[in-house]
C-alpha cells in the first residue's frame, strides 16, 4: 500500500479512538447502521443495473443466498480471528463476525473503510497501530497471491495462455514474498498456512458465487470461466478510493470475460448480481447480530 494511504488509515483510526468498537451499545448502533447501509447499497446497485433482477432463475439464487454468501461471511470472520492470532492477540469469532460486517459497509465509503475498521478492531484487541496495519496488509497480499494464481491457472486451462501466465506467475511471486516476510518477521508459518487455506476457500466460494450468478442469468458458462472472474474482486477491493470498488470489479470482469469466451455483458451482470445478493444477505445478518447484542447486554 502507498505510504500516503497508510498515513490516511492511521489518522482515521486515531480519530475513531476505538471506543465505539469496544462499547457494546455503540457496537449495536454501528451494526444497525451497517444493516441500513447495506440496504442503501442494494438500492444503489439496483438503480445502477436494474436489468439484473429481471427473468432470473431462482434455484441458483437460492443456493447463492442460502449457502455460498453465508460461507463467505463465516470464512471472512475466521480469517480475521487468525489475523489477530498472527500478531499474538485473541479475538472471539462473534466479535470478528461483527467487525467484518461493519468493514463491509465501511467499504462503501470513498475511503479504505474495510481496512480502517479491521485495523481499529485489532488495536482495540491490544495490537499496536503498526502491527494492526501490517497484518491487515499482509493478509490482503495473501489474497492477491491466491486469487491471481487461481485465476491465472484457469485462464491457461481455457486457452488464454499469455494473460494466464502473467496472472499465475504474479500470484506465485506474491505468495512467495508473503511467506518469506512472515517467516522472517513473525515465524508463524502454521497460522500463515491456515490463512492461505482460508483465502483459497474464499476464492473458490467467490467462483461458485459468480457461477451461480451466471446460471441465474441463464448464461451458458462453465465453473472455470466463472473462476477467472475472481481476480476482478481483488482489483475492485484494491482501488479503495472508489466505494467498495463499485463499478470497478464489474468493469474488470467485463474485460476479463472475453479472454475465456465469456460475453462481457454476462460477466458484468453476473458480478453485479453477486454484489446485489451479497448485500441483501448481509443486511439481515447485521440486524440479527445487533438484536442479539441487545438481548445479551440487557
Amino acid at each position: 500500500m502507498h505510504a500516503k494511504s497508510q498515513v490516511l488509515i492511521a489518522r482515521l483510526v486515531s480519530l475513531v479512538e476505538l471506543r465505539a468498537l469496544q462499547n457494546p451499545f455503540w457496537r449495536r448502533v454501528i451494526l444497525v447502521g451497517a444493516a441500513l447501509g447495506f440496504v442503501i447499497g442494494i438500492v444503489l446497485s439496483i438503480r445502477a443495473q436494474p436489468q439484473v433482477i429481471y427473468n432470473l432463475q431462482w434455484l441458483p439464487v437460492l443456493w447463492l443466498v442460502a449457502l455460498t454468501i453465508p460461507a463467505t461471511i463465516a470464512l471472512n470472520a475466521w480469517e480475521f480471528v487468525l489475523s489477530a492470532r498472527l500478531i499474538g492477540h485473541h479475538i472471539e469469532f462473534r466479535s470478528a463476525l461483527e467487525t467484518t460486517i461493519i468493514g463491509g459497509v465501511a467499504n462503501m465509503l470513498p475511503l479504505p473503510g474495510g481496512i480502517m475498521v479491521r485495523v481499529a478492531a485489532l488495536k482495540a484487541a491490544g495490537a499496536s497501530l503498526k502491527h494492526g496495519m501490517s497484518t491487515t496488509l499482509f493478509v490482503a497480499w495473501i489474497w492477491f497471491g491466491v486469487a491471481f494464481a487461481y485465476a491465472g491457472a484457469w485462464m491457461m486451462t481455457l486457452g488464454a495462455t499469455n494473460a494466464g501466465a502473467v496472472f499465475l506467475v504474479s500470484g506465485i511471486v506474491i505468495l512467495l514474498i508473503s511467506f518469506t516476510a512472515t517467516m522472517r518477521l513473525l515465524k508463524k508459518w502454521r497460522v500463515t498456512m491456515h490463512l492461505t487455506v482460508i483465502k483459497l476457500g474464499l476464492v473458490l466460494i467467490d467462483a461458485a458465487r459468480v457461477y451461480l450468478s451466471l446460471w441465474a442469468l441463464s448464461s451458458s458458462s462453465s465453473f472455470g470461466q466463472a473462476s477467472v472472474l475472481t481476480a476482478s474482486s481483488v482489483v475492485g477491493s484494491a482501488i479503495s478510493i472508489v466505494p467498495a470498488g463499485i463499478g470497478i470489479r464489474e468493469g474488470v470482469a467485463a474485460l476479463m470475460g472475453p479472454l475465456v469466451g465469456l460475453a462481457a455483458s454476462s460477466a458484468f451482470l453476473a458480478t453485479s448480481l453477486n454484489r446485489l445478493f451479497g448485500l441483501a444477505t448481509t443486511a439481515p445478518v447485521a440486524a440479527f447480530l445487533a438484536f442479539q447484542k441487545s438481548d445479551t447486554s440487557a
